[in-house]
């Protein structure tokens, strides 16, 4: 990943109980010291983003109120082979509302409470 993990900590911090579409947009150059990044890389990063939240346990993925099922890296792997083959295809982040997304970003808290977006 392009970051340490005290700008990671951050990171997860500002998105805390957003959205998927939400994540995917903070995939920008800005927030990787200017970085220019193609659609490919964005994809990678995100998705590498996505696998440490379900590693860390902070977040699990979900579609019509079931969690998906799965390793981390099949759930991981789906995403891949789901998202638009560029950037254009995503309207801009809608996409991740569409029936061809794989599913949604649920939040763990501490608490147990599952914070569905």
């Amino acid at each position: 990943m392009l970051y340490n993990k005290e700008k990671y900590n951050l990171l997860v911090q500002s998105l805390e109980d957003s959205s998927i579409s939400t994540i995917w947009s903070a995939i920008v150059s800005e927030n990787f010291e200017d970085i220019e990044l193609s659609y490919e890389e964005r994809i990678d990063i995100f998705l590498k983003l996505i696998k440490c939240l379900l590693s860390e346990g902070r977040v699990k993925l979900g579609k019509h109120d079931k969690f998906l099922d799965g390793t981390i890296e099949e759930k991981i792997e789906r995403y891949r082979k789901a998202l638009p083959t560029c950037e254009e295809d995503l309207y801009s982040g809608l996409w991740f509302t569409f029936e061809e997304c794989p599913g949604g970003i649920v939040w763990i808290h501490g608490d147990g409470y599952e914070y569905w977006t």
